[in-house]
């Protein structure tokens, strides 16, 4: 009896089949130059938002403190985290204007965009070809979209979190996922438990029934050496950075803002807005994503349920609820938990695509089962196609009347007071609440302005693309 080519052979072979035939071509080509279009699209759309105008004044008085040899209390220097600096501090260095520093930035989340759709797609395919292409399509068709043309950190610190995780479920070199926990430490200062939980999790992921502990962690021990050295170091960077501008060696700007939080009711509140809120929810902003994590979680407890634990492992999926679930804790108790004037839930985006590949990685075999009866027939990915574009045309929209939208949400209504003080902390909530649940629907606003956008046709390059995906995704799914 023949023995059969491993996975990664098979997988290799089918690869090779589909690009040897003349649709597999033509689909490959019209992919190739659909993507192009779009990038072009989305470069003539990028924005300047006012938190990245703030960092730039502030990598200036970086500039002024060092060159006036003051080494602490550089209070110029603001608050925002390290990593977002360092861009702009190079290009300003370098002789680029302001503007050019800003450019810079959004660019960087442009790159950081189509850089997570193809790591994605090259991990996942290792495990199974339908799974990398719905997570292509989930990742393409939500909040990211819009977040690939803003200067926010955001875009950036979701491709480094997700490059960490496909680092280290690819088994990929100790000093690469150190590298990336180095510069996923400097994203955020809140980072460091949340790197701890996403590289246990991705520990957990090759826990094999029956193999002692000892032997995974011996053979993870590279890995998880070097990203705790990366973190410390990040985090001592951090805490110099700090020093320098606040002589302390935390963040006081942000640590006085986190006591500007709510009562534990309002937190709770918050805590289920982040996911169902018309106004900010995942599920109404980013529905593909939230319906998929969900199954996902779901199938897989079945699973463990009916015993199947030589089968299935149950650590990955908690170690991504804890990780998820940490996230979202923390958020409900900050004073700005949807990321202020900002499209959807902002600050909750970085670390949820690490969290669906992570998952997908794990259990892959029950996402494919999932994904298989969507496409099974040429009528069903169809329909799937229809609603995947419907979902995403509010994205595209928003690149380009971002303003108008925003404004509806945050100004036409009345704008929200500040909760720093006594005085107008318990009307802020009462506002913040009526903007998340009770406010003219953003989406809605959205799906009304298509008619009347000023966009080019060639910007329906965009829900042609995920159409495409989905036909993709069913060949996918017939010859894998």
């Amino acid at each position: 009896m023949s023995t059969p080519p491993p996975p990664s052979s098979a997988s290799r072979s089918t690869a090779l089949s589909l690009l040897l035939t003349p649709r597999a071509w033509a689909g490959w080509v019209l992919g190739l130059v659909g993507v192009a279009s779009l990038a072009r699209i989305m470069a003539r759309q990028l924005f300047l938002d006012g938190d990245t105008e703030d960092l730039l004044r502030c990598a200036d008085g970086v500039r002024e403190c060092l060159a006036a040899g003051r080494w602490a209390g550089c209070t110029e220097a603001g608050k925002w985290p390290l990593l977002q600096y360092v861009p702009a501090l190079l290009t300003r260095l370098a002789g680029g204007s302001t503007e050019a520093a800003g450019q810079v930035l959004c660019y960087l989340s442009l790159v950081s965009f189509f850089a997570l759709l193809a790591m994605t797609w090259r991990t996942l395919s290792a495990r199974s070809r339908p799974v990398a292409v719905a997570a292509v399509l989930v990742l393409a068709s939500g909040l990211l979209f819009h977040y690939a043309t803003r200067s926010f950190g955001e875009m950036g610190a979701t491709f480094a979190a997700a490059a960490f995780a496909a680092a280290w479920v690819s088994r990929r070199s100790p000093g690469l996922v150190a590298t990336l926990a180095f510069v996923l430490g400097l994203t955020k200062e809140t980072a460091f438990p949340f790197i701890a939980l996403l590289g246990a999790t991705c520990v957990a992921v090759h826990q094999v029934p029956g193999q002692p502990w000892r032997e995974l962690l011996r053979a993870e021990r590279g890995r998880l050496v070097g990203s705790a050295a990366a973190v410390v170091l990040s985090g001592a960077l951090s805490a110099a950075f700090n020093l320098f501008r606040f002589g302390t060696p935390y963040n006081a700007r942000y640590l006085e803002e986190a006591g500007w939080g709510p009562s534990v009711l309002v937190q709770l509140e918050q805590l289920v807005a982040l996911w169902v809120a018309p106004n900010a929810g995942l599920l109404f902003f980013w529905p593909f994503l939230a319906v998929l994590l969900a199954a996902l979680a779901i199938a897989v407890t079945r699973r463990v349920w009916r015993g199947e634990a030589a089968a299935v492992s149950a650590l990955p999926l908690v170690g991504v609820v804890a990780l998820v679930g940490l996230l979202c804790v923390l958020l409900s108790r900050w004073w700005a938990p949807f990321g202020w004037w900002a499209w959807g839930s902002r600050l909750v985006i970085p670390w949820l695509p690490a969290a669906l590949l992570v998952l997908l990685y794990a259990y892959a075999g029950t996402a494919e089962s999932l994904l298989r009866p969507l496409v099974v027939t040429p009528m069903r990915a169809a329909l799937l196609a229809l609603v995947l574009m419907v979902a995403a045309m509010p994205h595209l929209v928003s690149i380009y009347r971002s303003n108008e939208l925003l404004n509806a949400l945050f100004v036409d209504q009345g704008m929200c007071p500040g909760p720093d003080s006594p005085e107008t902390s318990a009307l802020y909530w009462r506002c913040l609440r009526a903007e998340a649940w009770t406010h003219p629907w953003s989406l809605l606003h959205a799906y009304r302005m298509i008619p009347t956008t000023d966009m080019p046709k060639r910007a329906l390059w965009y829900p042609a693309l995920l159409a495409l995906g989905c036909v993709w995704l069913r060949r996918s799914a017939r010859v894998s």
